[in-house]
């Protein structure tokens, strides 16, 4: 499957932030969710972009903890391919994507951007 087009196109909305420099690219087949597992760091924003091949058609995401408890569902979301947050803490997550049409198979990827918050661009140590 072939997803650099399309991560192109997603590391694109990703702006006002930094992409990581990373593509994570899985493959979805018949309904089954990959999974993508990822560390954020604390005191940053970040925006997690995802998206897929046409083939695949359109997809969405889950964010879990390290104990498998479910942080956000984009499926609810207004923007179900993108997610914007702080993290206030250094940790693990993992990302879920699930192929909406649970008949149809391809690539999906996700994208991560990173930003310092506004508020506070000048950090004490």
């Amino acid at each position: 499957a072939q997803c650099s087009g399309p991560a192109k196109a997603g590391i694109k909305k990703l702006a006002p932030f930094m992409p990581n420099g990373k593509v994570n690219d899985v493959t979805l087949i018949l309904g089954e969710p990959s999974e993508i597992h990822l560390s954020v760091y604390r005191g940053l924003n970040y925006k997690f972009q995802i998206g897929s091949e046409d083939a695949l058609g359109k997809v969405t995401f889950r964010i879990l903890d390290e104990n498998k408890t479910e942080i956000y569902n984009s499926a609810t979301s207004k923007d179900p391919e993108s997610w914007v947050f702080f993290s206030n803490s250094s940790q693990n997550l993992i990302v879920e994507i699930y192929a909406v049409d649970k008949e149809k198979q391809g690539c999906a990827y996700l994208v991560v951007g990173m930003q310092q918050p506004k508020s506070n661009t000048v950090r004490n140590l």
